[in-house]
């Protein structure tokens, strides 16, 4: 039989297990010193971590991508592009004399269309 004391938080411990349990977990631990030494396992664990990086990444957009509403966003435009809009030259500009023409001629469309429904 082998002893073993622990340093708990508290009064000291006196714990006794089989000697074969004992070498048991000697070996274990030693495999796992030599499994963390191992260069393939570091690569494994690199290779893990990039994938579990990459998988939050997808549900984070995923869950930002869900509380959107990309149809209405998408069909607004950006104010780059209302700028390039009010950049380009479409028509030639209008005289005060012609915009209060086509004004008075909007008005007149509105006022024969109101007749016409008031007579039917």
């Amino acid at each position: 039989m082998t002893t073993h004391t622990t340093a708990a938080a508290g009064p000291a411990t006196r714990v006794t297990i089989p000697f074969a349990e004992y070498r048991a977990l000697t070996l274990d631990a030693a495999a796992w010193q030599l499994l963390n030494t191992s260069p393939h396992v570091a690569e494994l664990l690199a290779e893990w971590v990039e994938w579990d990086r990459r998988r939050t990444l997808r549900e984070t957009s995923h869950a930002v991508s869900a509380a959107a509403d990309w149809r209405a966003l998408a069909a607004a435009p950006t104010y780059a592009e209302l700028e390039r809009r009010r950049a380009v030259v479409t028509r030639p500009a209008l005289t005060p004399h012609q915009i209060r023409a086509q004004a008075v001629a909007s008005w007149a469309r509105v006022d024969a269309w109101i007749a016409t429904r008031e007579a039917a």
